[in-house]
């Protein structure tokens, strides 16, 4: 069975996919007190270290790397947001060099295969800067480096979320004959058809006063449609909790000028933070922790959804174990659970 190292874990989502797989993780990181609760209460085996990156001096030997690390200022949204300050410089943002450190880590941990997720916009921050100092770092210490872009709704996921992954393979893997190939959509066209919404909640009891969001809907939350309707995937599931998206009961809304959307009916709420936890394709079951509502959002809206571990992985795993693994993280869960996993 192969083993894994994981830093900037969160609450486990690409932990908890590869883990169906059939990867042990051994040993997990991050900052984060209530992504370490949701982390413990999901994958309890694991040896979780809480605390900042930077202070840890040793990891542990796995055949494989796992790093999620922090996107400050990379996401096309916020660079956005703060285009016109001129001291929102992002190479004088500390924590976007934080992938220094899972470079660093390699050194310790002597991985044969590398998993690295982040935001699109990674790839073209500050003109790409920040992508090339990584692509070299990588290659620097072994590995041949490949990325790609992946769309959730196409791997299994009742929500539209992409993201880019990078996936190292030391060269001496690579030269003995592995090429790794990114997985292929396993929903959509002519494929297993799109999860809904309705897949997903229909029947989902929700206590509205203890995990709902309700703050107002302030101005910028009605820049843009933030609702779609129960036969459709959800927007993007987002860390901030004033920003999640509306649940699709109700009417729609409806657009009533430039970056101006307007509210209709009486029935208009933000998804529960568990609501966006099986969005997210978390077992909500499993997810058992204690926190602030705002710290729960914050940690499932940052996590990797699981259907995206299993996928990155599972072409390393089927090389390795010279396995043929179920097709998609449903059906691995499915699997286990029949085998009473």
């Amino acid at each position: 069975m192969l083993t894994a190292v994981s830093l900037f874990s969160g609450c486990g989502g690409f932990d908890f996919g590869a883990s169906k797989a059939g990867i042990k993780v051994i040993w997990a990181n991050d900052v984060d007190k209530t992504a370490a609760l949701a982390y413990k209460s999901l994958l309890p085996d694991v040896d979780f270290v809480q605390g900042d990156i930077r202070k840890v001096l040793d990891f542990p030997k796995a055949d494989v790397l796992i790093g999620c690390y922090p996107c400050t200022g990379f996401s096309l949204a916020a660079r956005r947001k703060w285009h016109e300050r001129e001291d929102r410089n992002l190479q004088h943002i500390e924590g976007n060099f934080l992938y220094r450190e899972f470079i660093r880590a390699i050194d310790y941990v002597r991985p044969k295969y590398l998993f690295i997720e982040n935001v699109g916009g990674m790839t073209s921050a500050d003109g790409g800067w920040f992508f090339k100092q990584q692509l070299e770092g990588l290659r620097d210490k072994g590995f041949v480096v490949k990325h790609h872009m992946l769309h959730s709704e196409k791997f299994g996921l009742a929500q539209t979320r992409k993201r880019v992954f990078l996936v190292g393979v030391h060269k001496d893997i690579a030269e003995s004959g592995f090429t790794y190939n990114f997985p292929t959509a396993t929903h959509g066209e002519k494929l297993l058809p799109l999860q809904t919404m309705y897949d997903v909640l229909n029947g989902v009891e929700t206590n509205i006063e203890t995990d709902v969001c309700n703050n107002p809907f302030h101005g910028h939350y009605l820049t843009r449609n933030r609702k779609r309707s129960w036969n459709d995937p959800s927007f993007t599931i987002v860390a901030t909790d004033s920003h999640v998206p509306l649940h699709p009961a109700g009417e729609p809304m409806v657009k009533v000028g430039k970056d101006n959307w307007a509210l209709q009916g009486q029935i208009n709420r933000r998804l529960s933070w568990k609501e966006c936890a099986i969005i997210q394709g978390f077992p909500v079951d499993k997810l058992k922790f204690d926190a602030p509502l705002t710290q729960k959002y914050k940690v499932i809206g940052n996590a990797v959804p699981p259907n995206f571990g299993y996928a990155i992985v599972k072409p390393v795993v089927e090389y390795e174990e010279s396995t043929c693994l179920p097709n998609t993280f449903a059906e691995a869960l499915e699997q286990m659970n029949s085998s009473g996993y």
